[in-house]
């Protein structure tokens, strides 16, 4: 599990999620952190506060992506 997920908004808005699609990134991005954007911009400049809307790949999440369950 990600170091930072009590300080991560993404992780925080969108773990409880049901979604297949929600649930396959959090395991991808947060339970094995493997190539997460959100992670190394918290290792490079601190605590800086991300949007949960810019998603771990960097990527901001469509309007769309955001209306799954």
């Amino acid at each position: 599990m990600c170091k930072y997920v009590n300080s991560c908004s993404f992780f925080q808005e969108f773990a409880s999620r049901e979604s297949f699609i929600w649930k396959a990134m959090i395991k991808s991005y947060c339970d094995d952190g493997g190539g997460c954007v959100r992670r190394r911009s918290y290792e490079v400049e601190g605590s800086k506060d991300l949007p949960a809307k810019v998603l771990p790949s960097g990527a901001h999440a469509s309007k769309a992506f955001l209306a799954l369950p």
